[in-house]
């Protein structure tokens, strides 16, 4: 199993979870990768390959994402690389990297975001369509692929604080 992030660290308060995969018997590494850069994302798929040695890469999960909230009017090229990068362009670079390989699984981390949008949202959103797209499209192909649109829940993850839930349950989400 190999953990990427662009830190190369675990997330705070994961020291449990971490205990946990290692006391599995699982052969678990962390790696240093920005995804959604060409470079890091080649060299991850590689050592996944050389770390798999005679067992082929078999699934991909994929839950990187940056919120950059901001009204349409005030979007940039800037502001949408930012978003576009870790979540939409990395996802396209895995399923590149990944094209001669027959996943089991391919699970990329959506947002309700693309299904209901929300408030200054817009870049968020579409990168994350950008998502459920390919997913579909990998189905289409008859690959493996699911695209799962989260929602804030039990104020963990992105949402956690931002009061995003407080605007949904204002508009009638639970």
């Amino acid at each position: 199993l190999v953990l990427a992030s662009r830190g190369g660290a675990l997330a705070s308060g994961a020291a449990t979870e971490w205990a946990q995969l290692s006391a599995s018997g699982a052969a678990v590494t962390i790696s240093r990768c920005d995804v959604g850069e060409p470079l890091d994302a080649r060299r991850l798929l590689g050592a996944a390959w050389g770390a798999a040695g005679a067992s082929p890469l078999e699934g991909v999960w994929h839950a990187a994402g940056v919120l950059a909230d901001g009204l349409l009017a005030r979007q940039s090229a800037a502001t949408l690389r930012h978003v576009y990068g870790p979540k939409a362009h990395a996802a396209w670079l895995v399923r590149r990297g990944c094209a001669a390989v027959p996943l089991r699984a391919c699970a990329l981390f959506s947002s309700v975001a693309a299904l209901l949008g929300g408030a200054g949202q817009a870049n968020y959103a579409a990168a994350n369509s950008c998502l459920d797209a390919l997913a579909a499209a990998r189905r289409r192909a008859g690959a493996a692929g699911v695209s799962v649109q989260w929602g804030p829940w039990a104020e963990v993850g992105m949402a956690a604080g931002s009061g995003v839930s407080a605007r949904w349950q204002a508009s009638g989400w639970g």
